[in-house]
């Protein structure tokens, strides 16, 4: 038969007379006196089902929790982003895997001039940043504007995963299933940031890095289709250094 709790068990010692209960930093000014006092209190009107029955309780607040989720997935449900199961398939995505010295080497190798930037590996960094680049590079059609590096002015173009890039971008979720950013920068998403900044053409961009193919190519190509037809429009905006 389970031992009916008392103000003494509740209590009893691990923990000395006046010694501070520290395991829980929020109650960590508690001592022994006060702990028996609360539990006197807790038990004045007989012992709470959650404290004999703790398993069931501890059922009962699950499905409280999953039934308030549920309802909470429902109401965020329209903010979801157009096929968001496809840019969350982490297996679909995470193909061709290449490293990011050597998508740059590709970019130069064929007359891209481009600089790579880290900032410091400090505690001051945003997490988001940790194991990333940006990528600065010039742009044909703008020469004369950006940070000069090696006798080339350079613009910011995006930022680049290191050491190693997948194929596609896969999106990152918070618990309720919303957008929260990418879980990992893919090389095509790269390569359609270079293109909407007129750094490389499609045609060249295709030709260094080949054609995508597959399901998994859908979107980028219908992206890379609206930009031919003017449906989204570059930003043709200099960014200074």
């Amino acid at each position: 038969m389970m031992e009916q709790p008392t103000t003494e068990n509740l209590c009893r010692a691990t923990v000395k007379p006046g010694q501070r209960i520290v395991d829980d930093p929020i109650r960590s000014n508690m001592t022994v006196a006060k702990a028996q006092r609360s539990a006197k209190a807790i038990l004045k009107y007989g012992t709470p089902r959650w404290l004999s029955h703790p398993r069931d309780f501890k059922q009962w607040a699950l499905e409280c929790y999953l039934k308030d989720k549920e309802q909470s997935d429902a109401q965020v449900a329209d903010y979801r982003m157009e096929e968001q199961e496809t840019l969350t398939d982490y297996k679909a995505r995470m193909i061709h895997q290449m490293g990011t010295r050597e998508f740059i080497k590709k970019l130069r190798d064929n007359g891209v001039h481009c600089f790579t930037y880290q900032a410091p590996q400090n505690a001051g960094t945003p997490r988001e940043m940790l194991n990333t680049v940006g990528l600065w590079c010039e742009i044909p059609s703008q020469r004369a504007i950006g940070h000069e590096y090696q006798g080339h002015k350079h613009q910011y173009i995006c930022y680049l995963d290191i050491p190693t890039m997948y194929e596609w971008s896969v999106l990152r979720t918070d618990a309720h299933g919303l957008p929260i950013g990418e879980a990992y920068r893919g090389w095509r998403t790269v390569l359609s940031q270079l293109i909407q900044r007129k750094v490389l053409t499609e045609s060249k961009a295709h030709e260094i890095f080949g054609s995508p193919s597959g399901a998994t190519s859908r979107i980028y190509r219908r992206t890379l289709y609206n930009l031919r037809n003017g449906r989204i429009k570059p930003n043709d905006r200099a960014i200074e250094a």
